[in-house]
């Protein structure tokens, strides 16, 4: 994969985004060209040096280096150069993940990867470990006509999901009170940010339980603040280590220092406010963590063009709360908002 005086770009993301993302690039990346799109896949033209620099969009879900179009299998093999791991993924369609026909969301991509891993040139497993080199192969939802197959690469780092497109819609289980339990899980997973059984969290926005469920069924306790209902099953909920859910049925304003944990590793907040708002609860609840978090998710409802424009605003306030680490993206099960993860690790 050799360099060049120019290179090509691409990043994957929602379609009904497109229009964010290129605004957001052409404040925070000037450099980048636009070349072409599809829906859910945007490319631009860069200056080879600046190729690999990190992703500067809240809205891509992956990215990496362009290597062009093919229509066969022979065609994208002769591209695969020194990759040793191999994702090959749908663009997102344009509806939500979640009303997808499950029998059929995936089946394209599913049986491209048969054909090529056949060659026996991979490594087993997806999931891309640090400096590890992919080979990206995008096509389009299985829904809508096949329009041949986009190939890219990038060498894996922390600021990337390590799974094909980042990360893979979870389908939301049976019993899941809301949306809110893939929310939670698809964050976990492309952030490789993972709670241990028998951590606490807090979760602002609890209401009626879909991510206090997930958590729960991590191991971890979970604390749920909210006025609104949970769902039966979330409080009754027992773990085999004996976690359980406490449920602070007011607003998070009220919640006394008192009735909270004396420490809690993890924040979760996804409540239905504007963001300015909603983050003066975050900045609360970290504040009275005294120091204890490990990581924090907290969406970010983005219901107008006046919340994207305030979007370095918001990201200003979420750097002053002191995680070494901060990541934007906007998941599969998102609609109109994303999710800023926090991590304290050093």
């Amino acid at each position: 994969m050799p360099a060049a005086d120019d290179a090509f770009v691409w990043f994957t993301h929602q379609p009904a985004s497109t229009a964010w993302l290129k605004r957001e690039l052409a404040a925070r990346r000037p450099d980048l060209r636009f070349a072409f799109s599809r829906p859910g896949l945007t490319t631009f033209k860069v200056d080879a040096a600046r190729a690999d620099e990190p992703n500067a969009s809240s809205f891509a879900r992956a990215y990496g280096r362009s290597l062009g179009r093919a229509t066969a299998v022979d065609e994208v093999l002769a591209l695969v150069g020194d990759a040793t791991i191999l994702h090959v993924f749908e663009r997102d369609p344009d509806v939500a993940a979640d009303e997808r026909d499950a029998t059929v969301a995936g089946t394209r991509a599913a049986a491209l990867d048969v054909a090529l891993r056949a060659i026996g040139r991979f490594a087993d497993r997806i999931e891309a470990q640090a400096g590890e080199l992919v080979l990206d192969v995008i096509v389009a939802p299985a829904e809508q006509p096949d329009d041949g197959m986009f190939v890219g690469w990038h060498r894996h780092d922390p600021t990337r999901g390590p799974f094909p497109g980042g990360v893979p819609h979870v389908t939301i289980p049976a019993g899941a009170p809301s949306r809110a339990w893939a929310k939670i899980e698809e964050a976990i997973r492309w952030s490789g940010l993972v709670p241990r059984a028998g951590e606490t969290a807090v979760e602002l926005g609890s209401a009626p339980g879909g991510a206090s469920l997930a958590l729960l069924e991590r191991g971890l306790n979970v604390h749920g603040v909210d006025p609104g209902a949970m769902d039966p099953h979330v409080i009754a909920y027992r773990g085999r280590g004996g976690n359980r859910f406490t449920h602070h049925a007011r607003p998070a304003a009220d919640v006394p220092r008192k009735n909270l944990p004396r420490t809690y590793q993890w924040l979760a907040s996804d409540v239905n406010l504007a963001p300015m708002i909603a983050l003066r609860y975050v900045e609360r609840f970290v504040a009275l963590a005294h120091g204890g978090l490990r990581g924090a998710f907290i969406t970010l409802k983005l219901n107008d063009d006046g919340v994207f424009e305030a979007l370095p605003r918001l990201a200003a306030r979420i750097a002053k709360l002191g995680a070494a680490h901060v990541r934007y993206t906007q998941l599969p099960s998102h609609r109109s908002e994303i999710v800023a993860i926090l991590d304290w690790r050093r």
